[in-house]
């Protein structure tokens, strides 16, 4: 009754996302989420609504709410690039300038890698056990069959095809591929680090990128390998592109954002209107493409972020961003759980997938605010804050050995 009254009575002075945010953050955690970059957060909002549009039929609904054409197609498929690969920047950055102020690669690389091994070993036994539309199986077919069937088929498939299957993010890991495609990408980082070879991690990305395209352009994998790349190496370039601009130590400023966002989203379309016109690729082929143009659009996406640190500080962002890797881990299930209540409306509703991402964003929402209120669940969708004086800063010089272990330079562990 207390927080209705407060509720009712802050309508007349109050805009409404502010009065949503005072529901939303409780008062003993405002310290904490000062602590993060407003921004950085925010865009994290958009990242993650990209990734569960790619999972949600919004494609296809795209595509026949245009009637095929193809410069809307495309610009689906850039969706991607929107999600992802802003992750995999973003924490490659921040991992690399872990190092630059506190040393210690391999302390960072577990600091990074282990909770984040930990979420994916749990997740993944929640994805070996659980149907796709497992309320309708269960209506089916009971409550035990459903799950001990999948159980089944899905042990079988990890034990004989385990590596194939996190390469190409294929069932039960699906949209899990993204945890340890990081952990390798920042144990490369790592590796990097310790050889002292920071210098060369544009080189990197662009060795690793070349190596992507040149299996593109070939029926077979690369070098007649038995595994292909997968979409997993892209996060390589990604996180090393990450760690290479947190070498830099530079200012950023809007205008470059602007130049990468607009640029990378020229050049991708160009790609995909070349791979269309003359090289007559098929559309399958071009969703696959790793486009050079989304890199550039997503480092302009993290670079704005920088530049502009408060960006999204008045609105639930900030907050909505602290539940990202929940989220992201999370969001299938909650996806095979509402489909089968709201798909009959795939056929009364245009543009179909992206009701559908609305529902799944803030269902999944909800599902992981609760599972933050249980101490024993939150450790699965957690992650720590990206703070402040992690942002990259002209002239700012890494600590040296002596000083690493100075309580006031200490910073929370930090994840994806």
């Amino acid at each position: 009754m207390r927080g209705l009254c407060s509720l009712v009575g802050s309508l007349p002075t109050k805009d409404w996302l502010a009065t949503v945010w005072s529901l939303m953050v409780p008062d003993r955690k405002e310290e904490q989420v000062s602590t993060r970059i407003p921004s950085i957060e925010s865009f994290r909002v958009l990242a993650i609504f990209a990734v569960i549009l790619w999972h949600s039929h919004f494609l296809s609904s795209l595509s026949q709410f245009a009637d095929g054409n193809f410069f809307v197609v495309l610009n689906g498929y850039l969706v991607w690039w929107v999600g992802v690969p802003y992750f995999f920047i973003t924490a490659g950055y921040f991992f690399q300038r872990s190092v630059l102020i506190q040393g210690s690669p391999m302390t960072q690389f577990d600091r990074y890698a282990s909770p984040l091994a930990w979420i994916l070993l749990v997740w993944l036994c929640i994805y070996t056990v659980t149907p796709v539309d497992w309320p309708a199986e269960v209506r089916h077919h009971g409550l035990w069959q459903p799950f001990y069937a999948e159980a089944l088929k899905n042990i079988q498939l990890l034990a004989s095809r385990h590596l194939w299957v996190f390469i190409e993010g294929a069932r039960p890991v699906w949209h899990l591929w993204f945890l340890p495609a990081l952990i390798f990408s920042l144990a490369i980082l790592t590796l990097v680090a310790i050889g002292k070879l920071q210098k060369h991690l544009a080189l990197l990305a662009a060795g690793i990128y070349v190596l992507i395209l040149a299996e593109e352009s070939t029926p077979r994998n690369l070098l007649n390998a038995s595994i292909p790349l997968g979409q997993w190496v892209i996060a390589i370039p990604l996180v090393a592109i990450g760690g290479w601009f947190a070498e830099r130590r530079e200012s950023v400023s809007t205008t470059m954002a602007w130049s990468l966002i607009l640029g990378g989203y020229a050049v991708a379309l160009m790609e995909g209107t070349v791979m269309n016109t003359v090289l007559h690729s098929s559309m399958q082929a071009i969703k696959g493409h790793a486009f050079l143009g989304g890199i550039l659009f997503s480092l302009g996406m993290f670079q704005m972020a920088l530049a502009k640190p408060q960006l999204g500080r008045s609105t639930p962002f900030p907050f909505l961003g602290q539940l990202t890797l929940g989220i992201y881990v999370a969001h299938i299930l909650v996806m095979y759980t509402i489909t089968p209540f709201v798909w009959k409306l795939s056929d009364k509703v245009p543009l179909w997938g992206l009701l559908l991402g609305l529902m799944v964003y803030g269902a999944t929402v909800v599902f992981v605010v609760a599972l933050t209120r249980v101490p024993i669940l939150k450790f699965l969708v957690v992650r720590p804050a990206w703070r402040f004086d992690q942002i990259s800063r002209p002239g700012r010089e890494p600590i040296d050995s002596a000083r690493q272990n100075d309580p006031g330079r200490q910073l929370p562990p930090h994840a994806a």
